[in-house]
């Protein structure tokens, strides 16, 4: 069984939770298109269509930690979707932020239908999520558990916010450490997978030592993630990720490569990275400079080692936990993959 085999076996699971979330809500009409076009359900005529709707890997591992502890899913699902939910409005903004033009190999929301609507879209699957959350009433979780659920999405939300300002922040400065950048990928984008293993976790067990496992496990598989995520952004075909080519060099983003190369470079070669991060804008000639730099400190080898350490650590936690089944072997699986993924 490999990762791909896992991610889809649980799709239609998460995508029919979400639906019958839409189904509720049908006034007014295009708005909801909107976030179904955003989802992968819906072309740009806004018509159904079969197409990559992304890895849903988040809401996965929520299930597949739920199941690793219970035998079961049923009452992970709402919180499943809650969690897709809230990943994908954070995209629509970070398009909007970023101003990227693609995700998942066509246009974004805001690119499509400004950037009005697209906030409008965002902040309604942020809503969205929260009623996801509240279906777990009709799954018998006891009000408690529920309570603790929507604290944990509300509280990532807002690590969510606080990374991405850092992030955004981190863009017109030139003194950015490898440390920052990790504690800022821990709330930006770590902090949404931990949620996932944490939220699936407490819905199964009152176990503080395990929750605390499997929470860890989230979280540390999460930073990994980004930094393969990051190494991704830089030297894997546009073609393969759905996003422009070296975007985050564009986007003059302060990843763990970049970083690296601030700390590693020649003197003359940090000069030549500081003068090409200063400008407003970057030229294509600017980022064949970085590129060059960044092959001559052999940043993508230590990027990768890093990741790597984060993947090692993350695995611990699950071993730790001292349970043994086809959940948690397809757990150890999806890490491994969100580590040597090509996408």
């Amino acid at each position: 069984m490999n990762a791909e085999s896992i991610l889809y076996q649980h799709l239609e699971m998460i995508d029919n939770e979400i639906k019958s979330i839409f189904e509720k809500r049908m006034f007014p009409k295009p708005l909801y298109d909107m976030m179904k076009y955003h989802l992968g359900w819906l072309d740009e005529n806004l018509r159904p269509i079969e197409q990559y709707r992304g890895k849903r890997f988040r809401p996965t591992l929520c299930l597949l930690t739920y199941n690793a502890l219970s035998g079961v899913y049923d009452k992970a699902l709402p919180a499943a979707a809650a969690l897709e939910l809230i990943h994908n409005f954070s995209l629509i903004h970070d398009d909007i932020e970023d101003m990227d033009e693609e995700r998942r190999h066509k246009p974004t929301v805001w690119k499509l239908w400004g950037v009005p609507h697209a906030i409008n879209v965002g902040d309604g699957m942020h809503v969205m999520a929260n009623l996801a959350a509240l279906n777990l009433r009709d799954r018998n979780v006891t009000e408690s558990k529920i309570v603790d659920v929507l604290a944990i999405l509300n509280n990532t939300v807002i690590e969510l916010c606080e990374g991405q300002y850092l992030d955004m922040d981190f863009e017109g400065r030139t003194d950015v450490t490898p440390e920052m950048y990790i504690d800022m990928i821990s709330r930006k984008t770590a902090a949404l997978i931990e949620a996932s293993t944490h939220i699936g976790a407490i819905l199964a067990t009152n176990d503080e030592s395990t929750i605390k496992h499997f929470r860890a496990f989230g979280r540390k598989i999460g930073i990994a993630f980004q930094i393969v995520d990051d190494i991704l952004g830089i030297w894997q075909d546009a073609k393969k990720t759905g996003k422009p080519h070296a975007s985050d060099i564009k986007n003059k983003k302060k990843t763990l490569p970049v970083l690296y190369a601030f700390e590693k470079a020649s003197k003359e070669d940090r000069e030549t990275l500081i003068e090409i991060y200063e400008k407003e804008s970057s030229s294509e000639e600017d980022i064949k400079k970085v590129l060059h730099i960044l092959e001559k400190v052999n940043a993508q080898t230590y990027s990768r080692r890093i990741a790597d350490k984060y993947e090692k650590e993350a695995i611990s936690h699950l071993e730790k936990t001292g349970i043994n089944n086809e959940a948690m072997e397809k757990l150890k699986i999806l890490a491994d993959f969100l580590i040597y993924r090509t996408y």
